[in-house]
Parts: structure tokens; sequence; C-alpha cells
């Protein structure tokens, strides 16, 4: 007998957001109940997701409800459980940060960074027993998860650049990222 909190949900139209399905499942089971999601694009051009709940009760809810007919506007879902999870041994103490703005590039003095590439709308979760940041973004209607670990992290600062009154953190890694789309 399944007993997991994770399952995968198949029909949505491409493209579509992992915000825009988290919305769409969190109507039918509440509020906050969506973990931590992955969309993706299948071979069949409908997109996919891999949605983490907090309890197994979401994860059977939808199930439940894709048996009997769950529609996304017109398109028709299915759902079934499967054996991993977007975010392995979830803990408790996970922060999270929505908005973000996230900057790649290189400091190149004490007060100046050049930017190479930046992106808004990052939504950062992080947690102690975690042992890894991952930020969640979009890029041309595709999501990545780049995840960082602790490992790899050289330093992290806090600034904050004269008059202004926004904070920056730079953190600066040792090695390179894996990202997911």
């Amino acid at each position: 007998d399944w007993m997991g909190k994770t399952i995968h949900v198949y029909g949505f139209p491409y493209p579509v957001s992992a915000e825009a399905v988290k919305g769409f499942l969190e109507l039918k089971t509440g509020r906050g109940t969506v973990y931590a999601i992955e969309v993706w694009q299948s071979k069949k051009g409908r997109a996919c997701a891999k949605v983490q709940f907090t309890t197994t009760r979401g994860a059977e809810y939808i199930i439940s409800r894709a048996n009997q007919r769950l529609w996304y506007g017109s398109s028709y879902l299915k759902a079934w459980p499967m054996d991993s999870d977007v975010m392995p041994k979830p803990k408790t103490y996970v922060h999270i940060m929505e908005d973000t703005t996230l900057h790649f590039g290189c400091q190149i003095s004490r007060e100046k960074f050049s930017v190479l590439w930046d992106t808004e709308n990052v939504t950062v979760k992080f947690g102690f027993g975690l042992r890894k940041m991952y930020f969640f973004l979009s890029y041309l209607s595709v999501e990545y998860k780049l995840e960082l670990s602790y490992e790899n992290i050289w330093q992290i600062e806090l600034h904050r650049p004269h008059g202004q009154t926004a904070k920056f953190l730079l953190i600066q890694d040792l090695h390179s990222r894996k990202i997911f789309g």
C-alpha cells in the first residue's frame, strides 16, 4: 500500500508555470499543502508536474480526484504515486523567501559586483537540516531549480549599498551548480 506524499500529475497545457499548478492543486487540497513542485514538458507536448505535498492526505486526494476526472480548464489530468520526492527528506525548519531577485556575476572589488545575468520572482528555500539552498526560477517559460550545497559555499556576506534600503546577500561558491529544467 502506497503512503507517499509525492505524485506525478500529467496533462496540463504547455507552457504552465509551477506557481499556476501549485495554485490549482492548493484550491483542492488547501493553502500551504504543496511542499515542492517541478514542472516540465513531456515528450507528447503536455506539461507534467512532480508534486510533493506536506502530508499524504493531499497526494491521496488529488489521485482520487484524477481517477474520477480532474479537469484543468479543458485539459483532463491524470495522477499517480511516485517513489521519489522533489526535495528528499524534507525538514520542518525550511525557510522560504519569495519574490527575490537573483544576480549571477562576479565580485570585482570590495564594493563592486559585476552582474552577468539576473532574474526576478525567484523563490529561495533553505533550512539547517537540508544542507542545501534551492533557488526556483523561470526563464523563457521554463521552470528551473538551482541547487547549492552548503559544502560548496565559500562565504556569505550581507551588503547594504550606501543610500539604499535594500539588503543583498552575496553568496560566493566554490564549484559549478546543478540546474534542472
